[in-house]
């Protein structure tokens, strides 16, 4: 009996007193209420930048969001390709003007000198490639917390929009968990992961200097390190959201049945018309939650696809430069420290979709939560 009561307060909370039967017109002003209730023109405003959208509740044009997307990927893109090609060729002249005085000392048959032309090429190639993961890695920092700030909109308010649509228990779950897990990523990719992954860096310009195998290999215990981390993160909260979302979605359909129950039989003359109403206010909460939360997936798009691009550039095209390089002097230390630094730019573009990932999913479950 006292769950009833309480599935009747939640429901009767839903409806205003002057809507007892909502009309089209009605309808859409008890879609606006709810909009404003739920904080979207906060999220609106935040969003806009990413998505050139700024009406949520009037729905959400997705063919127009990916254009604005593209549109600033086009605007990114010769700037990026420049900018990566540039420091690419740099490296490749150094490396060739190493193999070129390899060869010539060889020819000579002198050797004495080889190990300090290897340091001066391990030193230009480090000057050249600094810049890089520093821009890099700032760009990547500066998504993480664009992302943050969308995230600390976008998720109440989808929270809300989910409570009110039928599904308070999973709007609680899913809302704590995401906070949780994104703050504790936020945190250690602040305070760890980012200074491995120079770390990272460091051991391996070290080993490229020294030829020492010890800093080879824990530059690759970095590496797996960071990469462990960011999956275990990842998976522990996908699991959490799966199991915590069966059993509190269960619960919600039987309070949303219960509350049902108890306004159309126990309310007397009115409660059948009551119910209704109530029914359709939940469906109007519901659209509005998926359009918030396409929404915030969109936004979440558009602030990764400038970072997403220069990291994918540098990546590809140090990679690609690592097999050339190899070509003209072999794979020794100087190949393996551009690749090295190629697999610098995976890690911080690891970083950054992790947390793209984590607000991503916690949308798509969000917007699957049924009441």
């Amino acid at each position: 009996m006292r769950r009833c009561l309480c599935c009747l307060l939640l429901l009767l909370g839903l409806v205003s007193p002057t809507a007892l039967a909502l009309d089209e017109e009605s309808a859409a002003q008890a879609a606006q209420t709810q909009s404003e209730a739920f904080g979207f023109d906060d999220l609106e405003r935040i969003g806009e930048a990413y998505t050139g959208q700024a009406d949520i509740a009037g729905g959400v044009d997705v063919p127009g969001a990916f254009r604005h997307v593209g549109q600033t990927a086009k605007d990114n893109l010769g700037q990026v390709v420049k900018t990566a090609v540039r420091s690419c060729v740099l490296l490749l002249a150094v490396t060739l003007l190493w193999g070129l005085a390899q060869g010539m000392q060889a020819g000579a048959g002198e050797s004495g000198g080889l190990e300090a032309i290897t340091l001066a090429a391990v030193l230009a190639i480090t000057a050249v490639a600094v810049g890089d993961v520093h821009s890099l890695l700032s760009l990547g920092e500066e998504a993480i917390y664009n992302m943050e700030t969308l995230g600390d909109v976008l998720l109440p308010a989808v929270s809300m929009a989910t409570a009110a649509s039928g599904s308070p228990a999973m709007a609680v779950v899913k809302h704590g968990a995401t906070i949780l897990f994104s703050d504790f990523l936020l945190r250690l990719i602040h305070s760890l992961l980012i200074p491995l992954c120079y770390a990272f860096v460091a051991a391996n310009v070290a080993w490229a200097a020294l030829a020492n195998e010890g800093l080879k290999r824990l530059a690759g215990f970095l590496k797996w390190l960071i990469t462990m981390v960011l999956s275990v993160v990842l998976l522990v909260f996908v699991g959490y959201l799966n199991l915590s979302g069966v059993i509190s979605g269960g619960a919600d359909a039987a309070t949303v049945k219960a509350a049902k129950f108890t306004l159309s039989n126990l309310v007397p003359v009115v409660g059948g018309v009551i119910s209704d109403t109530a029914e359709t206010l939940l469906a109007g909460a519901a659209i509005l939650r998926n359009a918030a939360g396409v929404f915030g997936m969109l936004a979440v798009l558009g602030i990764c696809v400038a970072p997403f691009l220069n990291l994918g550039a540098h990546y590809l095209l140090y990679k690609g430069t690592a097999a050339l390089a190899a070509t003209a002097a072999g794979s020794g230390r100087l190949t393996g420290l551009i690749e090295a630094l190629g697999t610098a730019f995976g890690l911080i573009l690891a970083m950054t979709a992790s947390c793209a990932v984590l607000l991503t999913v916690a949308m798509v479950s969000a917007v699957s939560a049924v009441g």
